[in-house]
């Protein structure tokens, strides 16, 4: 039978063959595991860095679309800046800017290619909008009609569905079609009481009805 001090000398020469095991491995292996922390390491910095420096880019590219005065400006934002969520902004900006000008031949090219750059964004109906005004603007009435009827259809609940249903009203009586115009105010009057856009129906009626 082993007896008590037979025991706690089998213990130590365990113990003392595990240190001589443990000694071994970092002797082989210790540099990889100091180079595999200092990779992990520079990994977590570099990607603090990265966001650090996306987050100044942004906030650059923020301040120059608010000083933005001219086409140009905003031309020169969007591509410089494009991998920052304001470059889509700046670039809706353009296209507004243009219509706003009377040029809606460049409005509806930039409305375009926002909407190739960035169909998936959730600034994309304001872009679609755009196009229908452009359409609207063209003189095109029965495809303004179809694209603004398109949008109400789809952007149920979006600010711009009440602004949109007047524009389809506009355009159908553009087109010469009154009383489909007289439907829509009626309808929407109807559906939405005492809102900011009632009066401007409401004078789109009684311009109709005239």
């Amino acid at each position: 039978m082993e007896n008590k001090h037979d025991a706690l000398q089998k213990t130590k020469k365990l113990e003392q063959h595990e240190v001589k095991q443990v000694l071994g491995f970092l002797k082989h292996y210790g540099k990889m595991i100091v180079i595999g922390v200092v990779a992990a390491t520079l990994v977590i910095l570099a990607s603090k860095g990265a966001a650090r420096w996306k987050a100044d880019k942004t906030a650059q590219a923020e301040e120059l679309l608010i000083a933005a005065q001219s086409p140009q400006q905003l031309e020169e934002l969007i591509e410089r800046y494009k991998s920052t969520p304001v470059a889509p902004v700046a670039l809706l900006n353009l296209a507004k800017t243009h219509f706003n000008e009377g040029d809606y031949f460049l409005a509806r090219a930039q409305y375009e290619r926002f909407l190739k750059r960035y169909k998936t964004r959730e600034l994309a109906p304001l872009a679609d909008y755009g196009l229908a005004c452009c359409t609207e603007a063209d003189g095109a009435f029965g495809e303004a009609v179809e694209l603004f009827k398109t949008f109400i259809a789809t952007q149920d609940g979006h600010y711009l569905q009440s602004p949109a249903t007047l524009a389809l009203a506009r355009s159908l009586e553009q087109a010469n079609r009154a009383d489909e115009a007289r439907i829509v105010l009626e309808d929407f009057l109807t559906a939405t009481p005492g809102s900011l856009w009632s009066s401007q129906a409401e004078a789109a009626l009684q311009k109709i009805a005239r």
